[in-house]
């Protein structure tokens, strides 16, 4: 059996040709883009914006469930305490929110812009002098804002209680 040399060209060359470059460099730049992709929910945890969406429920709870209800009853709100926080007035009978700015209202400091709106059939409900329900800041048209929303009963007809936090 004779050993065939393989040193010598025989007219076979092989090169790299255009469509293993094209594989390579598609190869590549999918590598390139699951590393853009993944880079950015890897440092997500260590973001300022984490606790918003906890003060965010925090704060509806604490609404829904004590400030603007009786003490017997959660999530349904008497009428007086909506009101009367709505349109900021000292708390009357056995509402639990306080005559301060919002955040300070409701237990969130004043690192936090915050707006509490009441919604009824998707708008803005009203109140019974005929002002929109809504307190706060004005939310902002562009940036991270975190919403919680609880289901509340106002007057015996349902509504939702929406508590914005950026």
């Amino acid at each position: 059996m004779r050993r065939r040399d393989r040193t010598t060209d025989s007219g076979r060359s092989r090169a790299q040709t255009t469509i293993d470059y094209a594989v390579g460099v598609g190869i590549f730049l999918l590598a390139i883009a699951w590393v853009i992709g993944t880079v950015p929910q890897i440092v997500q945890p260590f973001d300022d914006a984490q606790d918003q969406p906890l003060v965010a429920n925090r704060a509806a709870d604490r609404l829904a469930s004590d400030a603007l209800s009786p003490p017997d009853e959660q999530t349904a709100l008497a009428t007086e305490c909506v009101d009367g926080f709505f349109h900021n007035d000292t708390p009357p009978g056995d509402c639990e929110y306080d005559k301060e700015p919002i955040g300070d209202a409701i237990g969130v400091g004043g690192d936090y812009d915050v707006n509490v709106t009441l919604l009824h059939d998707g708008t803005v409900a009203t109140l019974s002098d005929g002002s929109d329900a809504t307190r706060g800041d004005p939310v902002p048209a562009s940036g991270q804002v975190v919403a919680a929303r609880r289901s509340v009963l106002v007057g015996g007809e349902l509504h939702q209680l929406l508590v914005r936090v950026w």
